[in-house]
């Protein structure tokens, strides 16, 4: 029984940390046929100066906005996944500017309860590279360990590199257990916006907190 749920739970971390980098709406439908709902809790954050986001159903607003400021394509990619998405944000003075927009995503996996954060850290990332490869895309970890942040005694914080459908990004992907749930909060920008705000990424998850 152990097995085929560690099975399962390797499917639906590794869809879920894919549809980082992946706009594909058939992907984002597979996460949605293969995870059930996540309800978790409520929660609080504040994001970095200068970004506009919205919780799941704050999203369809933001979407059009989006689609009026010409951000087309990232409008098409937030919308492939806004069944998925509980909390979804983005550099707005970038979008309003055309350049390139670094985004914040918060999803949840309540699938899991049975492992530890360093045994779900390990199945999050383990089948991914190959996942990458085969769909043509690359995938390299440069960081992994795991911090203290804020209010949160531990953080899973994983610094990856990925290059998706030719475009080259850099994620900061913060894992937190809290009881029964994983919650996975993503930033992905460029390669230069990543190094300017990283800091500004983790004070970000240091202002988080899961309301009891």
């Amino acid at each position: 029984m152990r097995r085929f749920l560690l099975i399962l739970t390797i499917i639906i971390i590794t869809l879920s940390i894919v549809l980082v980098g992946v706009s594909c709406k058939t992907t984002a439908a597979a996460v949605q046929t293969t995870q059930k709902e996540f309800i978790g809790s409520d929660f609080e954050l504040s994001l970095p100066q200068g970004w506009e986001g919205g919780r799941k159903d704050e999203l369809d607003p933001i979407v059009e906005k989006l689609k009026e400021m010409g951000q087309e394509q990232l409008a098409d990619k937030v919308e492939a996944s806004l069944s998925t998405f509980l909390f979804w944000g983005y550099d707005s003075e970038a979008a309003t500017s055309g350049g390139d927009v670094s985004t914040f995503n918060i999803t949840g996996d309540s699938s899991a309860a049975f492992l530890s954060l360093n045994e779900y850290m390990d199945l999050s990332y383990k089948n991914v590279e190959e996942v990458y490869k085969k769909a043509g895309y690359s995938f390299n970890i440069i960081e992994e360990d795991v911090v203290l942040l804020g209010n949160n005694k531990e953080v899973g914080r994983t610094i990856f590199e990925q290059t998706v459908e030719g475009v080259k990004t850099k994620v900061a992907q913060y894992i937190i257990k809290h009881g029964s749930d994983f919650w996975v909060l993503t930033f992905t920008a460029t390669l230069e916006q990543f190094g300017q705000n990283i800091q500004d990424f983790d004070k970000t998850i240091e202002t988080f907190e899961i309301m009891e």
